[in-house]
């Protein structure tokens, strides 16, 4: 009865019980809209992986806190502090446990064994604090937070302390012989004077007029480890192993279901920190567990964050030490690889992957290749090897489909509903899908050879196929198929057999889109009217090879490979207006174009998504500040849903963008531009962050400014420069790569004003400028008797030297003529030797992966351009340790060098065989298909077999395994390599000393073709 009316009292507390016509209108997306977050880790140059403490700067630097030194992050670089050894101004500790930014700019560090010390921000250094009279403040720091007057209060292994900044002194607040005295695990402060800590004893609280802590009576809560105040009033307690406990603002304590210590979001794990974000919503940091987001408006609702592998986009660790919000409203949380953060609040656009923190919600595949919303606003997904999922929102499901038989291998690019709902799928023929039961069945048009689908479109009662092999027309009254494909020197045809689009505006007209440019065709008389690039004409397609095609407010959106071509009718035909990446376009590669339900056309291209004006007169270019994930997007895969969500297939899997969200969602903060290190030669110097007192001191010698702009959404995109007034002519533009940073020698005595700019990219640019004041100290020969007296002899001096400098000159011509003719010879011999060093492995004389790599790049173009194909192979030497172990590392390389030369005399010129690393070759085979490369690559496998390799009197024999992948344009060349890299793991598992292909054929008949 009592956790009856325990449960009763949480409902009413925390809102669920409100009238319906009250409660917020249903996301849509909720459960599948993820934070996308970034996580800076060792390799980012954090001092150790697993971070501890995290807090904002009262400058707006992060400071991040490890096992092994402190951090300071201004998005673009980390200063990295460390314990150096007999250096009393360096940190005490490498393990940092807490952080609390001072309001002066320093930094109060809370460490493992070292106890507290105070980071001056003037001097650069670390101050210890002074010890509590009587007692320690203790060595081991494990909480701190604001006392209300510019101080701290400690939680230590001796108890609770407040920090007196304005007299640097430490006070005890407990009393000797407390519950507290063994240590503190939290303390909290409320804006009364309230004082709340945690122990391994409970709760205790001291209230502005007490003398001492005094217990808290509570259920069974066990050790306290967070406590923080919510912004409804509500006390919120982190418990070790009994999950969180709620105080109502009338004293008494419950604590909600889902966070229990058993409940599954909870699972008994300790419940490290607390932040509030303005709207109420709590972040609990766990041990093990992840993020918990606990919604305390409304309906009262709990989700985790977590880490998932299959996910580089997930939290970076599920072990949370310390969980902040930024003043941009940025979560940053301390995980045991990594600090990683995250726009908690960015709703706009998101993906939906096959690595989901609901399995449930998972995409089968992440390669998103034809995607339709039919009639029931069900999104329907075309995916790799026949795999199909449809994502039914008001059912919260993914159900999964593969294709059988022939249809498995196929890749799932078209999809078509017909008026009774029934979906057609176009595989290696087309496939009919019962949308009720999900089962699918072949339909009868008889296409020659079972050929690929990669369109489907109806005109009146016309069934539309596009192929590879042309425009297949089914009527299916008559139950007659005709095909219409392209003739040399016909302008009457099709522009180009491969149909990679068929949309019909209506008329019975419909529009095909192809690699060789746009046809309009006519059923009735089977002639085509085509549109083509011509170099003359600018009212011409931007460029032949097209893929989306969107009648929209009276005009023809077309994307290409050239821009988009936004086309109008006129008596003599459609004309075209570019729109390229010179007008802003983010790439003019276009994936796929959409209109939303406003007018503004989005399209997608190879690196980015751009959204442009019914007119097509203004471009705008959503950047990853905006939530754009660094995936590619696929050819005309796109669709939107009935309440105007745009989706965008890739490789990254299904993009959700919110249009009026993205472009509606501005921050009103301001992002602060500011210095965040300041050096002359090497040395740091002191400056105030703070405005009205920015000014840096300097005697001109080796200046180096860095600044950042302090939000951290993607700093990578930022645009830097800056300028000195009364120096610099214009602004100094800094690379994109290259961490901002202001650099100046030997100025000139004076008073200067540094300006520094960012440009914001994004839906939303801005431009942040900021100044800050530069006094440079004048040098004794800068002041003006001393220049007047070194006017005076130099003057003097100038007469008797003339005559012997130009003899000296003249005699110095000509020993440089000479040194420049012998130098000009030696810097030839040196590139040469410097390309062939950077080209090539030294061992072997192949070439090396980084010229490997770039070959491969190269021949992907090619197959792009052409349709063509390309093929690599893996090989490595069997039991290549045993070689080394038994004949010495000397004999190994002889082997390697011995099979290397072997593989390159046997393939082709044109061919590219590279080391790739230690025994192990790659080939590659340029416009070759799968069975040519595997052929030849058998033959090298005998070859090498047969080979007796000699070393000082010992013959050798080795053997090699190998994989080989074929590939075409569209594949990236990392995936080839690594399908070709599991194929030649899959030849070492069955037995090595053999070829197996990425698409597992049968290398029993392949040795034996190769033999004959």
């Amino acid at each position: 009865m009592r956790h009856f009316f325990l449960l009763i009292l949480l409902l009413v507390a925390f809102g669920v019980a409100r009238p319906v016509s009250a409660a917020a209108p249903a996301d849509a997306w909720e459960g599948w809209r993820t934070a996308r977050f970034l996580t800076l880790d060792a390799t980012s140059g954090l001092p150790h992986a697993t971070t501890t403490a995290i807090v904002q700067g009262s400058d707006g630097l992060m400071w991040i806190g490890s096992r092994g030194g402190l951090a300071r992050y201004d998005g673009q670089r980390l200063k990295v502090f460390r314990q150096v050894s007999r250096d009393r101004t360096s940190l005490p500790d490498n393990y940092i446990r807490a952080l609390l930014p001072l309001s002066n700019g320093g930094m109060l560090v809370g460490t493992n064994v070292g106890g507290a010390v105070r980071f001056d921000p003037v001097s650069n250094a670390f101050v210890a604090l002074q010890g509590a009279a009587g007692v320690g403040i203790g060595t081991r720091i494990l909480a701190l937070a604001s006392d209300g007057q510019d101080g701290a209060l400690i939680a230590s292994d001796h108890g609770v302390f407040r920090y007196d900044a304005r007299h640097n002194r430490v006070v005890s607040l407990i009393e000797p012989g407390s519950d507290l005295a063994g240590g503190a695990f939290a303390v909290f402060r409320d804006a009364d004077g309230t004082i709340f800590a945690g122990g391994d004893k409970g709760l205790f609280v001291r209230r502005p007029q007490d003398r001492a802590f005094s217990r808290v009576a509570t259920p069974e809560i066990g050790d306290v480890w967070a406590i923080q105040r919510g912004r409804f009033g509500r006390l919120w307690i982190g418990t070790g192993a009994h999950g969180i406990f709620v105080q109502l603002s009338d004293g008494r304590f419950v604590q909600p279901r889902l966070l229990s210590g058993d409940a599954p979001l909870i699972g008994h794990r300790t419940i490290r920190a607390f932040a509030t974000e303005p709207d109420g919503t709590l972040w609990a940091a766990t041990d093990g567990m992840g993020l918990l987001r606990i919604s305390t408006r409304g309906p009262f609702t709990v989700s985790a964050m977590r880490n998932i592998p299959a996910n580089p986009a997930s939290l970076g660790g599920d072990t949370v030490r310390d969980v902040t919000i930024d003043r941009t409203g940025r979560l940053w949380a301390a995980t045991d690889v990594g600090a990683s953060h995250t726009d908690p609040t960015l709703d706009s656009i998101f993906t939906v992957t096959n690595a989901m923190p609901d399995p449930r919600r998972s995409l089968a595949d992440r390669n998103v290749r034809g995607l339709m919303v039919d009639s029931r606003d069900r999104i329907w997904i075309g995916l790799s090897n026949g795999m199909i999922d449809r994502i039914d929102r008001a059912g919260g499901t993914v159900r999964h489909l593969r294709l059988s038989g022939e249809q498995s291998g196929q890749d799932v690019k078209a999809f078509l509903e017909l008026p009774d709902g029934t979906v057609l799928v176009g595989a290696r023929g087309i496939v009919a899908i019962d949308p009720a039961t999900l089962t699918p069945r072949p339909v009868a048009v008889p296409l020659p050879d079972d050929l690929p689908v990669i369109s489907l479109a109806r005109s009146g009662d016309l069934l539309l196929i596009g192929t590879y092999k042309g425009l297949f027309v089914w009527q299916a009254r008559t139950r007659q198929l005709r095909q219409y494909r392209h003739a040399d020197g016909d302008p009457t045809t099709i522009a180009n057999n491969e149909v990679i689009n068929i949309v019909d505006p209506g008329d019975g007209r419909p529009w095909i889109a192809t690699p060789g440019g746009l046809s309009r065709f006519d059923p009735a008389t089977g002639r085509f009217v085509v549109y083509r690039n011509d170099p003359a004409d600018p009212a011409s397609l931007p460029q032949n090879y097209t893929g989306s095609i969107v009648p929209s407010g009276g005009a023809l959106w077309v994307g290409t490979y050239g821009g988009v071509a936004c086309g109008t009718a006129t008596p003599g035909g459609l004309r075209f207006r570019a729109i390229t990446e010179a007008q802003g376009l983010a790439n003019d590669n276009v994936a796929a174009v959409l209109p939303d339900r406003r007018g503004r056309v989005w399209t997608t291209g190879a690196t980015g998504i751009s959204v442009l004006d019914p007119q097509g007169r203004r471009v705008r270019v959503v950047s990853r500040r905006d939530g754009l994930p660094s995936d590619a997007y696929n050819q005309r895969v796109a669709a939107m849903t009935r309440d105007g969500d745009l989706l965008f297939g890739g490789t990254g899997g299904l993009l959700v963008l919110r249009p009026d969200r993205m472009l509606a969602a501005q921050s009103g903060r301001s992002p602060t531009l500011a210095p965040t290190d300041i050096e002359q030669d090497g040395h740091t110097l002191p400056f105030n962050p703070f405005p009205g007192q920015q000014a840096i001191r300097s005697d001109g010698h080796a200046l180096r400014v860095a600044f950042a702009l302090t939000d951290y959404a993607a700093p990578q995109e930022v645009h830097y420069r800056y300028r000195l007034h009364g120096f610099d002519t214009d602004w100094v533009d800094l690379p994109d790569s290259v961490p901002a940073t202001a650099i100046y020698t030997n100025l000139p005595g004076g008073e200067y004003v540094l300006q520094l700019q960012a440009q914001i990219p994004g839906v939303h640019p801005r431009t942040v400028t900021t100044s800050v004041d530069l006094i440079v100290a004048r040098a004794w020969h800068e002041l003006w008797f001393v220049r007047l007296a070194m006017a005076i002899v130099g003057l003097a001096g100038v007469f008797g030297i003339v005559h012997v400098r130009t003899m000296v000159l003249r005699q110095r011509t000509r020993a440089l003529e000479r040194m420049v003719e012998q130098r000009t010879g030696e810097l030839r011999s040196a590139n040469v030797t410097l390309s062939q060093l950077a080209s090539t492995d030294p061992l072997t004389g192949l070439a090396n992966r980084r010229t490997l790599l770039a070959r491969l790049e190269a021949a992907r173009e090619t197959a792009m351009r052409s349709g063509g194909g390309y093929a690599v192979a893996m090989l490595d030497i069997d039991h290549f340790k045993r070689v080394n172990d038994g004949y010495g590392h000397h004999t190994g390389d002889i082997v390697v060098q011995a099979v290397a030369a072997r593989v390159a005399g046997g393939v082709r010129a044109v061919d590219c065989v590279a080391r790739y690393g230690g025994e192990e070759l790659a080939i590659l085979f340029a416009d070759s298909g799968l069975g040519d490369a595997a052929t030849i690559t058998e033959r090298l496998r005998q070859a090498v077999a047969r080979a007796v390799i000699e070393v000082d009197g010992v013959e050798i024999r080795v053997t090699i395994s190998g994989g080989v992948a074929a590939a075409t344009g569209d594949e990236l060349p990392a995936a080839v390599l690594h399908r070709a890299d599991l194929a030649m793991y899959r030849a070492k598992r069955a037995g090595r000393d053999r070829i197996e292909l990425a698409d597992d054929r049968d290398v029993t008949a392949l040795e034996q073709a190769a033999v004959l």
